[in-house]
């Protein structure tokens, strides 16, 4: 199939969802107040055009939310929400714990990390570099094929693959505080005129958001898909002799089953299809994995050692040895043991989903729509938090969009992990899995 075909099917299918689930959408309010995170999405920089091959997922939206051989999915709503004058991500590098380093290698170049930069751990040469890339808003074009080696001792060699691999990496553009100038803050006059109590006046004390009244959490609570039941799988292997290959066949079919959900899902989430049909479609096939990754940790809480794939299967340590996917399931459960230790609320958790679809670096026709989707977003999501958690609202919103960058590195897992699956070809795996597989963005 055609590169051209492929596109125009996956265009088909989202058109038809998102007129069959129109009716009742709520479109998000445009106020008037500071947004909280400063993005870079109309500074967004890349060393080369990213090409990928759209498959017949566009034919399978269009149809609506039913997939061949799939049950029935739930209806989902939308919502409005709010914004609040606060900024969050500029200071996304400060306050992060030791042991949240996983190890003190600079993830891009292998040089000694100096600490935890934009999410990442990483040395001062590489976080210098990417500061000065984002706030200079500079583009870089490889002089080979973008495969650069990038090491310590290659990493100047070309600024094209070196801010590739940061990104590749996890590195976060929002952290990177573009208001910021050299010999510290800015530094502002108080009029003489202006008495000091209409200055308190300016900082007054914001009261946080009742939940009740968090629109966008009420709605995402509301579309939340089921967990699954694991469906025995029939003549899905082509060795019925190994355990192995039925835990995987049963895999796929979960896995198949929930990307016809989070397709429904994302088509409810404000602003979300304000985006044109090509960008929805780039955004679905680039954070597929780390959504469903981050769906599978937040199941398996409290972590027991086991990966809950569906409410009758879990999948242990010596099960994912079997089958080969015992890398996917320590990335999964480092992911666990990190929602763990923040006690992630169940709100939380619906908010920081909707934020990773709106994390994508992916190149886009409409960058300006996309920051509308993510900044609404992410006022959602830290409204919630100073509601919940009003003593620690900043460090602890800090501390969840780090898991940002672990996700981000899960997905390389989950993708490389079932693409050796489809190239074994012991396993029949649906069409819709397959494609979204295909689909690689980055």
């Amino acid at each position: 199939m055609s590169s051209r075909t492929s596109w125009i099917n996956i265009g088909q299918s989202v058109s038809m969802m998102s007129s069959d689930s129109s009716t009742g959408m709520v479109h998000i309010k445009k106020e008037d107040e500071v947004r909280i995170c400063r993005s870079t999405s109309d500074t967004l920089v890349v060393s080369a055009t990213l090409e990928s091959e759209y498959c017949d997922t566009k034919a399978f939206i269009e149809m609506g939310p039913h997939s061949p051989g799939s049950p029935d999915q739930q209806q989902f709503c939308s919502s409005t929400t709010q914004s609040l004058g606060d900024t969050i991500l500029g200071h996304i590098e400060e306050g992060i714990k030791e042991e949240d380093l996983p190890r003190r290698l600079c993830l891009v170049c292998g040089d000694v990390a100096s600490g935890f930069h934009y999410g990442v751990a990483s040395c001062e040469a590489c976080k210098a570099f990417f500061k000065r890339t984002i706030q200079g808003n500079i583009e870089y074009t490889c002089p080979a094929a973008n495969d650069c080696e990038i090491n310590k001792r290659r990493r100047k060699a070309c600024q094209a693959c070196r801010f590739q691999k940061c990104l590749r990496m996890g590195m976060l553009k929002e952290g990177v505080r573009l208001d910021r100038v050299r010999g510290g803050r800015q530094k502002y006059r108080r009029n003489p005129d202006q008495p000091y109590s209409a200055l308190q006046h300016n900082y007054a004390f914001k009261f946080p958001v009742p939940l009740e009244d968090n629109k966008m959490l009420e709605m995402l609570t509301t579309c939340e898909p089921e967990v699954l039941s694991c469906l025995q799988p029939t003549n899905q292997t082509n060795d019925s002799s190994s355990p192995g290959l039925s835990i995987i066949a049963m895999l796929s079919d979960l896995y198949d089953r929930e990307l016809v959900g989070i397709i429904g899902w994302a088509k409810q989430i404000p602003g979300f299809t304000d985006l044109t049909l090509n960008d929805q479609m780039r955004l679905l096939q680039s954070t597929w994995a780390e959504i469903l990754t981050l769906s599978l940790a937040y199941r398996s809480l409290p972590h027991t050692g086991k990966l809950r794939f569906a409410a009758n299967f879990s999948l242990d340590e010596r099960q994912a040895k079997d089958c080969g996917a015992y890398e996917v399931y320590q990335v999964c459960v480092q992911i666990i043991e990190r929602l763990e230790r923040l006690s992630i609320a169940k709100e939380e958790y619906f908010l920081l989903k909707a934020l990773v679809l709106a994390n994508s670096d992916v190149r886009l026709d409409d960058f300006s729509s996309l920051k509308k989707f993510r900044d609404s977003i992410l006022s959602a999501l830290t409204d919630c938090v100073t509601f919940i958690r009003p003593n620690t609202s900043t460090s602890h919103m800090q501390n969840l969009l780090l898991c940002l960058p672990a996700l981000r590195q899960a997905n390389q897992t989950v993708r490389r992990f079932w693409v050796g699956v489809h190239r074994d070809g012991n396993i029949l795996m649906n069409k819709l899995f397959v494609e979204m597989l295909e689909a690689c963005i980055r």
